[in-house]
């Protein structure tokens, strides 16, 4: 906003109420529904694939977040190569000039056109569009909430996300679906009621990010993350929701440059004089161009080795070589394997997981009690359900004192405290966030706590092995000839050669075994657990 737009008005206008100069309405005003459109629209995966490095991205996340949906994928991009070679062949007949001396060659040749083709391009490109696209912004989210949430946590967030970060706003709730309509039954402030039925009736993890409304109807971007709680039997008792506020990243373009090309170009198109400016300056692509760039390695070894051969009067012999290198995969894919559908949805079970920063987490109960009700699967070792949350702070007296202090008031708190299990009585160094969920009483019905671990304390499990006395390697030496001088006894050299163990203290042994055994047993087959 210009400064002068708020210099006050010395105009005496009886007409007029305004203090200040009126606000303008400018042309390209941020709206956060435009952008949430703009976000998840067919012309953001056009971006997406129109560039090499975006498209290398966004096909690696498919191949190792999403293989069912390789076949798609592939399916689109093999279509999208076939349109390519037809532009291709239109255009090379466009480019044949009739002979005078020959009539057959006047007369208009008419475009190769396939329908069919484009429809279905066009319907998997939708698919993609729909399932994909979405699930491509919620992984980019989850990866820069992460590292903002976990950096501002333990206090090292880089200053590039401070400001797209600020915004961020998490909160938490609890559902149980042993109840009509699975309620929410305990909430931190600021909770959206929005919840992902599907993902709920499915009992599954779930994270997506859409538009959501406040109360007082205004937009916000929402990352939601939804994970089952099951009991020390694996039966599901409640589903916990964390929720955090991605406007401020989606409003940014944050890490997504596919999605700053969009914004600049329908800004753009709005101005006449600047699309004409634009598109004056961009280069426009010929069809053989466009179809060179589809081409996978197989098919440029193929040109490389194969193209113009026609127009040279000598081949090289050594040009119909095989190379080893044609026959990299395209855009990290791989073809599918049978059964994949199933392998996928064989692996699809419950494990209560959140995305991100949530990954470790408890559910306790509030003061003073503090018992852990349920663990995310990375903390979920035996014993650890049912017991007293401040038997694992270890630490100063102090620390743990006011976190007790803070929980006992009700009040959320961000702690470094020293995390002590049955493996490490000295406790290992890691910061807790906790949350209160409050219930319809507005009582704190259990806490969220958020476990991050301490950067700097990951080098002190790595401990340097004590220092070796210089005598014992010789002590070892010694001790290593007399074993193998006793072992030199009991070894005979074989017209072979080779040498062979003696078997006697073996068969001694067997035989005493044998005179030991019960009556029932000597009679038949010796059982044994060892060799």
């Amino acid at each position: 906003m210009e400064s002068n737009e708020l210099i006050p008005i010395q105009d005496d206008d009886p007409r007029s109420f305004d203090l200040v100069r009126p606000a303008t309405e400018t042309k390209h005003g941020f709206s956060l529904e435009d952008r949430s459109l703009q976000l998840f629209a067919r012309e953001h995966l056009h971006i997406i694939f129109s560039d090499p490095s975006l498209l290398l991205r966004f096909t690696a996340f498919i191949s190792t977040n999403r293989p069912q949906s390789i076949p798609v994928l592939i399916y689109y991009l093999d279509a999208l190569k076939a349109l390519k070679a037809i532009a291709y062949a239109n255009a090379i007949a466009e480019a044949v000039e009739p002979i005078a001396r020959h009539q057959f060659t006047h007369g208009s040749i008419q475009p190769t056109q396939n329908a069919i083709l484009e429809e279905k391009a066009s319907k998997a490109f939708d698919v993609l569009v729909r399932e994909d696209l979405p699930a491509y912004v919620t992984h980019v989210y989850i990866a820069i909430v992460t590292v903002s949430i976990s950096r501002r946590i333990t206090g090292t967030l880089p200053p590039h996300l401070r400001e797209a970060s600020e915004g961020l706003a998490e909160v938490f709730c609890l559902t149980d679906p042993s109840r009509p309509d699975n309620p929410i039954v305990f909430a931190s402030e600021g909770l959206s009621l929005a919840i992902l039925r599907e993902a709920v009736d499915a009992g599954k993890e779930h994270c997506e990010v859409f538009l959501n409304y406040r109360r007082d109807g205004s937009p916000f971007m929402n990352l939601l993350m939804i994970a089952p709680l099951c009991d020390s039997r694996g039966t599901i008792r409640y589903f916990i929701g964390a929720q955090v506020d991605v406007s401020g990243l989606v409003k940014e373009c944050t890490d997504f440059e596919s999605l700053q090309r969009l914004v600049i170009q329908q800004h753009t198109k709005t101005d006449d004089c600047d699309s004409d400016r634009d598109n004056s300056m961009e280069v426009k692509k010929d069809e053989f161009q466009e179809l060179s760039e589809m081409l996978n390695m197989a098919e440029l070894d193929t040109v490389r080795r194969w193209g113009g051969r026609m127009h040279r009067e000598h081949h090289d012999e050594d040009d119909v070589s095989d190379s080893g290198a044609s026959q990299r995969p395209r855009l990290l894919l791989k073809e599918t394997s049978p059964g994949l559908e199933d392998i996928c949805s064989s692996t699809a079970h419950i494990s209560g997981k959140l995305s991100g920063v949530y990954q470790h987490y408890l559910l306790i109960r509030p003061h003073p009690s503090l018992r852990i009700l349920f663990a995310s699967p990375s903390l979920r070792v035996p014993g650890i359900l049912q017991s007293l949350f401040m038997n694992k702070i270890g630490g100063s007296s102090r620390v743990r004192e006011e976190l007790s202090a803070a929980l006992a008031e009700g009040r959320g708190v961000t702690a470094k405290v020293r995390w002590i299990s049955k493996s490490d009585d000295e406790g290992r160094s890691r910061w807790i966030h906790c949350t209160p969920l409050l219930g319809a009483n507005a009582q704190i019905g259990v806490w969220m706590v958020v476990i991050v671990d301490d950067d700097k304390d990951l080098s002190r499990r790595w401990k340097q092995a004590p220092p070796v006395h210089s005598r014992l390697g010789d002590q070892s030496k010694s001790q290593s000839r007399e074993r193998r001088d006793q072992a030199a006894d009991r070894i005979e050299v074989g017209p072979d050669s080779y040498p062979r163990v003696e078997t006697a203290f073996r068969r001694n042994h067997l035989a005493e075994s044998r005179q030991n055994a019960p009556s029932s047993a000597r009679g038949g087959s010796i059982l044994s657990s060892s060799s």
